[in-house]
């Protein structure tokens, strides 16, 4: 049996609307007996019963039946009704879709798909109910009114057959549909059947119920579905003679696809690109002259098409295809599972053709970096601008840095046996600590040794490569060379706990090394001070958070290197660049540590001051603007707020080593400021939370506390996840990940929402549940996120 994907033909909705009307008349005869016979008050509405002796004579619905009560007349009455509710419930799923969200349905499943059963249901109890009503009357000897039975007979059969049809073809594709249900979709799709046809040829067709099993409705409906997709081997059908079809095949060459143009012209007759593709043999150029479905979906199997694109559709074109011969083209692909693309019907069209750049990468080749702008149709042109403006704002070497990352993670994964991309885990997961000890000797560092498998190497190389995406600038990426690759491997994946060599001795002092805090992030927020000295050293040592907009305002002539402070190697990182800096300094170099927010705060800048002065040279610190402080003011965020907030305590998520921190207790009036605690998200929120964990001095904080995760303060891509300690690891999880972040916890972050909340020390605890939703609403959390454009204008002068 052959699946068609076709909905029950229209007759049958006509027979069904008809019916449900005559046998309501019908059994309206009945309960209204004896108004309704000749003489009564309603006869003139059955006028043709009482055309004839009709109520005298037949003894099912006539005054005999009536005189003996006779029970059966008004017993098949409640049975006609029961056939009318099925006819219309037929229509009804008939001419409705199961979907919510109409705006886009899929014109292949506007029907609900058990209509056929219900449909079909009704038919078979019209026939039956019939044939008793014929072998009655026969029986009882009114053969004058047997004949309307007999045509109602007939039909009903015929359509009880059609409507059976329909559901075996349901039920034959649902079974065909769970057994490929775990078949992988690639291996799906190049699954031949047995008697050599294709798959096209098995499976035309899928209802609603099919789909639904395996949908899953996404929160915010009416979007495109952006995939990147390789046609590398396809067939692709570029329909079509214009200037356009050339340049969707050049698009389709230009990924490996095998590409047929086709249309009803001659090849004299195209367009002089399309006659230049088929001379160089890049395309195979055919005509085609179908006229219906049918007709098109043999061409498009015949020729094994994976992909259509119509573009005869132009509006101006010379030759332009009708919008009904387009519909035509169209279910056709639709009933053969076929992505299509028609030029100017967006309403015809499952994908879509964005507006696409390709950078260039090394050695001035292609690289393999694509970015793509769409409209989804409504604004071609537009979409074209956007990518230009995209394009001005990104470096020219942003291709070479992208390939230079792919050669990194192929590096990296050189002998992956089980290593996935996608089983990476989040960029700031924990890793085990590389045995490093401080070459500080004031520093106070647990000395351990780690051995590693060569997978868990695997990991913290794939971490490594995670980290340098993130946090080096393009331009350090661009530049990268694969012995410099190589060598970076060698020295982050020894677990040795060697040091660095050890400085004995008293430097001479020629040199000078300056500790800078660069602030929160954006140049904007660095002090003069710091400013300048980045203008005026010969080498810049820097941490891995500096974002690469500082960086920029480095002279080209002075020498930078930044911190391999990735997971796993914190200590060597941290040893690195303290011997760095000392050599420097003894050959008579500026030398700047550039550290992110302030030296001091959580920056380790206490250890190098003892360091450095202990090898004779005397840091200079220039302060600068603390992340802890500045990110929450960036995010509208008081700190210390009067009726809300009277103290804060700042704290980090991460001790020393890894290791987990004592977390200070729960005070109403305190605002508590967390650092570098963002990946242990779930064991700081469990031991705040829980009375019986340990880890914490003091009493337990509500769950239904406000937090706020505040990511790449004065970024332009800045943003605060807003949440309570209960709900915040479910936000998290619905979010992408940005760091580096930083936690506020307390009532300080709500206070300034809206038109203000400074009250909440004046109110009892049971008023807390009330406060905190009002401010969230009905959801569970809230995102505010980017500059806004007062910020922008002050930040960038």
């Amino acid at each position: 049996m052959r699946l068609e994907d076709k909905r029950p033909s229209l007759w049958v909705s006509y027979w069904m609307a008809f019916s449900a009307v005559i046998v309501t008349w019908d059994a309206a005869y009945c309960f209204f007996r004896p108004r309704s016979f000749t003489g009564g008050d309603l006869a003139w509405i059955w006028a043709p019963y009482n055309m004839v002796p009709y109520s005298m004579v037949d003894y099912l619905y006539g005054q005999p039946a009536l005189d003996s009560k006779d029970g059966f007349t008004n017993a098949q009455a409640l049975l006609n009704v029961i056939e009318v509710l099925l006819a219309l419930e037929y229509l009804y799923l008939r001419h409705t879709s199961p979907r919510t969200s109409t705006k886009v349905a899929n014109p292949r499943h506007r029907y609900h798909g058990h209509a056929p059963l219900v449909g079909f249901a009704g038919a078979l109890m019209t026939v039956s109910k019939t044939a008793l009503y014929f072998l009655q009357e026969y029986f009882c000897g009114c053969i004058w009114v047997i004949m309307p039975f007999i045509v109602c007979i007939v039909l009903g059969r015929f359509i009880a057959n059609a409507l059976m049809r329909d559901t075996a073809n349901q039920i034959a594709y649902l079974e065909y549909a769970t057994e490929q249900k775990s078949v992988p979709a690639s291996v799906a799709l190049e699954k031949a059947p047995a008697n050599g046809s294709t798959q096209h040829d098995q499976v035309d067709a899928v209802t609603d119920d099919v789909l639904d099993t395996t949908a899953v409705s996404p929160e915010q409906k009416g979007a495109a579905l952006p995939l990147t997709f390789h046609p590398r081997g396809l067939s692709v059908l570029v329909i079509g003679s214009n200037r356009l079809a050339a340049s969707r095949a050049s698009t389709f060459l230009e990924a490996d696809a095998h590409v047929i143009v086709a249309s009803q012209l001659s090849l004299g007759k195209v367009a002089e690109e399309i006659r230049l593709l088929e001379e160089q043999d890049k395309v195979h150029y055919t005509e085609i002259h179908a006229d219906g479905t049918q007709a098109w979906k043999k061409a498009l199997v015949d020729r094994d098409i994976a992909l259509v694109c119509v573009t005869d559709t132009l509006i101006g074109a010379h030759t332009r295809r009708s919008a009904s011969s387009a519909q035509t083209i169209y279910n056709a692909c639709a009933l053969l599972r076929i992505p299509i693309n028609v030029s100017d019907h967006p309403a015809l069209s499952t994908y879509t053709f964005p507006s696409v750049h390709r950078f260039i990468g090394n050695n001035g080749e292609p690289s393999n970096l694509q970015v793509a702008v769409s409209t989804n149709g409504q604004g071609c042109r537009l979409s074209g601008r956007i990518k230009r403006e995209i394009i001005s704002r990104l470096p020219d070497n942003v291709g070479a840095a992208v390939d230079n990352v792919g050669r990194l993670r192929a590096r990296a994964k050189a002998k992956a046996v089980r290593l996935s991309e996608e089983d990476d885990g989040p960029l700031n997961t924990p890793v085990p600590q590389i045995g490093t000890p401080s070459i500080s000797r004031r520093a106070s560092v647990d000395k351990f040794e780690l051995h590693f498998s060569e997978e868990e190497q695997q990991v913290r190389r794939m971490r490594w490569v995670h980290q340098m995406s993130e946090y080096y600038s393009f331009e350090h990426l661009a530049r990268l060379k694969e012995d410099e690759m190589d060598s970076a491997f060698e020295l982050w994946s020894g677990a040795g706990g060697e040091t660095l060599p050890h400085h004995e001795g008293k430097g001479k002092g020629k040199g000078r090394i300056l500790l800078i805090g660069s602030g929160p992030g954006h140049p904007g927020l660095l002090t003069v001070a710091a400013h300048h000295a980045l203008k005026t050293s010969t080498l810049i040592l820097s941490d891995k958070l500096v974002p690469s907009e500082i960086l920029a305002l480095i002279p080209s002539s002075t020498k930078l290197h930044i911190a391999k402070k990735f997971p796993g190697n914190a200590e060597g990182a941290q040893n690195e660049m303290m011997e760095l800096a000392l050599e420097g300094a003894k050959k008579g170099e500026v030398v700047v540590r550039l550290k992110q927010g302030d030296p001091f705060v959580y920056g380790r800048g206490g250890e190098e001051v003892l360091y450095f002065r202990e090898h004779g040279f005397e840091s200079v610190v220039i302060p600068g603007i603390s992340s802890a402080l500045a990110a929450p003011l960036m995010m509208n965020i008081p700190v210390t707020q009067r009726g809300v907030a009277e103290s804060l305590v700042m704290c980090t998520g991460v001790g020393r080593q890894g290791k987990a921190v004592q977390l200070p207790g729960y005070v109403k009036s305190r605002t508590l400021l967390m650092l570098m605690g963002v990946a242990r998200i779930n064991q700081i929120i469990q031991v705040l939370t829980d009375s019986e964990a340990s880890g914490r001095d003091g009493v337990a904080y509500p769950k239904h506390l406000p937090i706020g995760i505040i990511e790449r303060a004065s970024s332009p891509d800045q943003r605060v996840i807003l949440s309570t300690l209960g709900g915040i690891e479910e936000a998290l999880r619905k979010v992408d990940e940005r760091p580096p972040g930083m936690m506020v916890v307390g009532w300080a972050a709500l206070c300034l929402e809206g038109t203000g909340r400074v009250d909440v020390l004046d109110r009892g605890v049971e008023d807390e549940a009330q406060i905190v939703g009002e401010w969230l609403g009905d959801e569970s959390y809230k995102i505010r996120e980017g500059l806004s454009e007062e910020w922008r204008d002050i930040l960038n002068g």
